[in-house]
């Protein structure tokens, strides 16, 4: 039995959820109310979470607001300690380690208190700029495969205009074999693509964590 198209029933359309990331305290993790929303909205925003633009401090941790500070890099320390912390490739308790031996090179008190300040709103600036740059990549890459879904379905239907010309009786085995090989080439390799989308889809996720992890272990050196 010959290959006959297959119809597309996944649309990378995702139907979005909202992810919503309520105030976190110092002690507790943000939580999650996940609900419907419309997947037109962000039609290129393929994930389950709200496409959310820019976290806040307010949305991370009980400290002092940093959402103005712009001058944490003028402290060279502060500066290269962040770029070590927001890795993610650092362990989390690795980092945590990094932090108190920090916040024991200053004195307890308001000095220090500015300093880990400064510091957390570095790791807000960083993680905020990287995670920044991954949403827009998964952007792009759902514009690519919303492009390729739209290929898929112009094959399809030269499949499909093939078989009827065969059944009508015309020598359209080269075609068909060629049009379906095509076919099924372009469907894996969307197939392939498209599977890949939850994973990308967790890291800004994973941002969003380690960003409340240190924050959270930077409070606990604070007053």
């Amino acid at each position: 039995m010959r290959n006959v198209p297959v119809t597309l029933t996944t649309s990378v359309r995702v139907i979005a959820l909202a992810l919503a990331i309520a105030p976190a305290s110092a002690q507790q993790p943000a939580t999650i109310d996940v609900a419907a929303n419309d997947a037109d909205a962000n039609s290129n925003w393929p994930c389950i979470q709200r496409r959310v633009e820019k976290l806040t401090s307010a949305q991370i941790w009980d400290g002092p607001s940093v959402d103005d500070i712009r001058n944490w890099w003028e402290d060279k320390e502060v500066s290269k300690l962040v770029r070590y912390l927001i890795s993610r490739r650092i362990p989390i308790e690795e980092a945590e380690a990094a932090i108190a031996k920090f916040a024991e090179s200053t004195p307890e008190g308001p000095e220090r208190d500015k300093r880990m300040t400064l510091l957390f709103a570095g790791i807000l600036h960083e993680s905020n700029s990287v995670r920044s740059s991954i949403v827009s990549g998964i952007e792009r890459f759902q514009e690519r495969q919303l492009a390729r879904a739209e290929k898929l379905k112009e094959e399809s239907s030269k499949l499909a205009k093939l078989h009827k010309r065969r059944t009508a009786g015309e020598d359209v085995e080269d075609e068909i074999k060629k049009a379906q090989e095509l076919y099924d080439w372009d469907a894996r390799v969307f197939k392939e693509r498209e599977d890949n989308i939850p994973l990308a889809c967790e890291i800004p996720v994973e941002i969003e964590q380690r960003a409340f992890a240190l924050g959270r272990a930077i409070r606990l050196h604070m007053s």
